[in-house]
């Protein structure tokens, strides 16, 4: 009793952030609740505040990058870098060695390689890519924010361990707003290493979303798929048929193809045969949902987001280790 006691002011305090654990959170998860309406409030409010946010950035994005992302989802522009910037890039990436961290879910091993301040300096060409101002501009717009994204050099490893299937691999939302990820991809993709695949038009409200979502979010608790209920849904064939969806669209793409997805929609790593890789320069933004402004943008802030990564990722690594575990992003040789 004490202890719900003294945690219930920090469970209320997450309904405004992006916390979205329907197990983790006995508020967020509330069937009561969510069946007066909490969640789908929640939802109703960040897709506002994102649109206010998305149309105070639009200036200087082309009409149709924001009529593809808002009503698709996604934007996707094919040789996005100068061939020569390009091939400069890919060049400076294959032989660059840095801090590799992995994470195994299933069959797929992820690796990324941080692409913070003093990295970046290492890679003159990449650096250059993700300063030009046009870049920015449409990051920032998608994101919804000032901030620039998180920046990585990815590298999926499919089929590489005896490990069941691939959670990714199922069609899903991240959370319960919108948010932002991109692949600027460094090899050819098809259906051999895993396309990024996505619904058309499931990032919209429509009325038939809303009712989806009001249902799962009142049995959500007690979901009996584990990422469903710390509130990243997975969607059946059968969801997206009710919801009136169209089928995925697998990106089947080149090399130097940019790709930016809203994945508040359904997506998914697409499935791929064992031992295949895809290399790409990957980035994702999440800020708070609620916030009605876009921030200033500073570069102070830039910097000091990846300070608070590295110091987070080095106390989950101790934590891991006193335990005899890995963190589930590890470094590796």
């Amino acid at each position: 009793m004490m202890k719900t006691l003294l945690y219930s002011p920090y469970w209320f305090f997450q309904l405004f952030t992006t916390a979205k654990s329907f197990k983790g959170n006995p508020i967020i998860g509330s069937p009561i609740l969510n069946k007066y309406g909490l969640h789908i409030s929640r939802v109703v409010l960040a897709h506002a505040s994102m649109r206010f946010r998305m149309w105070l950035l639009s200036f200087g994005v082309a009409p149709d990058d924001q009529a593809s992302y808002q009503h698709h989802g996604f934007i996707a522009k094919e040789n996005f870098v100068p061939a020569t910037l390009f091939q400069q890039i890919e060049t400076e990436i294959r032989n660059f060695h840095g801090e590799v961290r992995e994470c195994q879910q299933g069959d797929t091993q992820n690796h990324r390689i941080l692409l913070d301040p003093d990295t970046l300096a290492k890679l003159p060409y990449t650096q250059q890519l993700l300063n030009d101002k046009a870049f920015k501009r449409l990051l920032r717009y998608t994101a919804g924010h000032r901030r620039m994204p998180f920046f990585h050099i990815e590298q999926v490893r499919n089929g590489v361990a005896n490990a069941g299937s691939d959670p990714q691999k199922s069609l899903h939302t991240d959370t319960f707003h919108p948010t932002m990820k991109f692949w600027l991809f460094l090899d050819n993709v098809d259906e051999h290493n895993g396309p990024f695949t996505y619904i058309p038009s499931s990032n919209q409200l429509t009325r038939q979303r809303l009712a989806w979502e009001y249902q799962t979010s009142q049995m959500a608790y007690r979901h009996a798929d584990s990422y469903s209920a710390r509130g990243s849904f997975r969607f059946s064939p059968a969801d997206r048929e009710a919801l009136g969806l169209p089928e995925p669209t697998a990106f089947k793409v080149k090399k130097n193809t940019l790709v930016i997805g809203n994945t508040f929609g359904i997506h998914g790593r697409g499935q791929a045969d064992a031992g295949s890789t895809r290399l790409a320069i990957w980035g994702m933004s999440r800020t708070n949902p609620f916030l009605p402004f876009p921030g200033l943008g500073l570069v102070l802030f830039d910097r000091w987001q990846y300070t608070i990564l590295n110091t987070v990722r080095s106390w989950q690594d101790n934590k891991a280790a006193k335990q005899g575990k890995q963190a589930a992003w590890h470094r590796i040789d």
